[in-house]
């Protein structure tokens, strides 16, 4: 059945002396517009201008006609197709009930919550209720007994190391006497295997608690918002719980004077010629696991709540979520270096909201290949000719090695995993970095800047109002970071930064963002006030107006 057919548009025309035809091939149907078609007719034959909206008219006529003949011709055809037994009637049914039910609202199935978005509505009308004392208190129990479970487990561990060192000292010791080279392996690697087999039963024991916290959090929320539905007075269970905090003893001198062990400079900037846009601008100076890692708060003796967990909480399912820009290498795990420590602090207190690290790991590793295709896709023509030429060239163990590949993560590749249970931030973007890094000579063409651009889209986009960007694009000193090192690249940054906010204000609506500049540990204090000088001459601040009346 075609879809489009050639039909040929006679049109003929009038003057004091002559009778003129015009013959022209038309397709019908026709998309293009009726005058915009009769404009080039009289363009190219030099019609006169009289015959315009004749020309149109029957134009307009004819084309209807043919369509509607050219509609009733294919739609006779099909269904002879069917009555004939060429096309099967359940194979339509097939292609039309989805057809109907995704495209028509009254034919579409009504929208029915899943179990995550449920527990995510409410949760958040109870956080903004009177049982927020009590989420909150319910929250800092469970915390408490996940922290009891990793004590012990780092006894176990610390004991179990113990006791193997000793083991393996002594055997040492005895090395040629007792024990031969041989027995050291065998040794070795059974004291490996215990180990594997303790952090194995540990592992299972936390993970089962967690997902056992999670159940009981989430039936007690449910629980908690049927039974406080109306105008009736909270559940006597909950203003139980809310009575916890009021009987705390008052705190301490040294308690209310808790020293706050980092740098820090607050600036208002405004962004823009014409259309101006107030943003906020924070340099600190500090670990950045603290901004993950919940500080213990006691007052009286007693531990309770974190403060900055009430913050976090409130602000969970809402348009102003928090992001941290945390620097990773290329393997998809969380085994060494700073992605153990922050393993460590997912693991401290359980999630009720999202999965698992490990398990939004596994989600990634799932979609690497996707997003290989993707990048592959957006290469230019050069690559292109080369990534030929290489195929051509190589044999099939450079294919399997390839298919092998799709999973590696490369320099300015980041991925994103959400959190709940951290104390300043709800989204972690992990940038993948390399050792050249520490160089001076990097750009703003680097692929970790431009990652950081497209960081700072997504914020804007899904509704991130603050995020954190390591200055240094480090997270410790080093030998290297001279005095000079770290103010070229803290200059790059505020620039790089400064132009990807403009860029992405002009495309998104003019709300506030903040931006947190976040430098390492162990910087001077010097250092810390001449890279904070630099920034009002770079962003424009926003100083008051002061005027002086007589």
């Amino acid at each position: 059945m075609p879809h489009t057919i050639e039909k040929d548009f006679s049109y003929t025309f009038h003057t004091k002396t002559t009778n003129s035809t015009l013959n022209v091939p038309i397709t019908v149907p026709m998309h293009n517009d009726s005058k915009e078609f009769v404009a080039r007719l009289t363009q190219v034959h030099n019609l006169p201008c009289f015959v315009h909206q004749d020309l149109e008219s029957k134009l307009d006529g004819f084309v209807s006609k043919e369509t509607s003949q050219l509609y009733d011709k294919n739609a006779n055809e099909a269904v002879e197709k069917v009555r004939n037994g060429e096309i099967d009637v359940n194979d339509l049914v097939k292609q039309w009930l989805p057809a109907y039910c995704q495209e028509l609202k009254m034919y579409a199935k009504p929208h029915q919550l899943s179990n995550d978005e449920r527990f995510a509505e409410v949760y958040h009308k109870l956080i903004h209720s009177p049982a927020l004392e009590t989420l909150l208190n319910l929250e800092h129990e469970y915390s408490l007994g996940v922290e009891r479970v990793t004590k012990e487990r780092d006894r176990d561990l610390q004991h179990l190391q113990d006791k193997q060192r000793a083991d393996m000292d002594e055997a040492l010791k005895s090395v040629g006497s007792v024990y031969k080279d041989e027995d050291i392996n065998l040794l070795a690697q059974k004291q490996f295997e215990n180990t594997q087999i303790v952090e194995g039963k540990w592992t299972s024991e936390l993970r089962t608690l967690h997902e056992q916290q999670k159940v009981e959090y989430r039936e007690w929320v449910f629980q908690v918002h049927e039974d406080s539905q109306g105008k009736a007075p909270l559940p006597p269970y909950v203003q139980r719980l809310r009575s916890l905090s009021s009987v705390l003893p008052d705190a301490d001198v040294e308690e209310r004077q808790a020293h706050v062990s980092r740098l820090e400079e607050s600036f208002t900037i405004h962004l823009g010629a014409q259309m101006k846009t107030t943003h906020n601008l924070r340099l600190l100076c500090t670990d950045v696991l603290d901004l993950c890692r919940h500080k213990p708060h006691t007052i009286g003796g007693l531990v309770i709540p974190q403060p900055q967990r009430l913050q976090t909480a409130m602000s969970l399912y809402s348009n102003n979520l928090c992001g941290l820009v945390l620097l990773a290498d290329n393997r998809l795990n969380s085994y060494t270096g700073i992605k153990q420590k922050f393993a460590q602090i997912c693991d401290s207190s359980t999630d009720f909201h999202f999965p698992t690290l490990d398990h939004q790991f596994q989600v990634i590793e799932e979609q690497l290949p996707k997003a290989a295709d993707v990048k592959a896709k957006k290469k230019g023509s050069s690559d292109e000719v080369d990534q030929l030429s290489l195929h051509s060239s190589t044999s099939s163990s450079s294919d399997e090695k390839e298919k092998v590949g799709e999973k590696k993560l490369h320099s300015g590749d980041f991925y994103l995993t959400k959190h709940s249970n951290l104390s300043e931030v709800h989204v972690v973007f992990h940038v993948v970095t390399d050792d050249n890094l520490r160089t001076s000579d990097i750009t703003s063409r680097h692929p970790v800047i431009l990652s950081i651009r497209n960081i700072i889209k997504l914020c804007f986009r899904y509704d991130i109002h603050t995020l954190t960007v390591p200055l240094l694009l480090t997270h410790e000193m080093s030998e290297e970071m001279t005095i000079s090192w770290c103010m070229k690249r803290a200059e790059l940054m505020f620039k790089c930064v400064k132009g990807f906010m403009i860029e992405m204000a002009t495309y998104s609506s003019q709300e506030s963002r903040t931006i947190q500049f976040l430098v390492p540990r162990g910087l001077s204090e010097e250092l810390f006030h001449q890279i904070s000088n630099m920034i009002p001459t770079i962003f424009r601040l926003s100083n008051p107006l002061v005027v002086k009346s007589n």
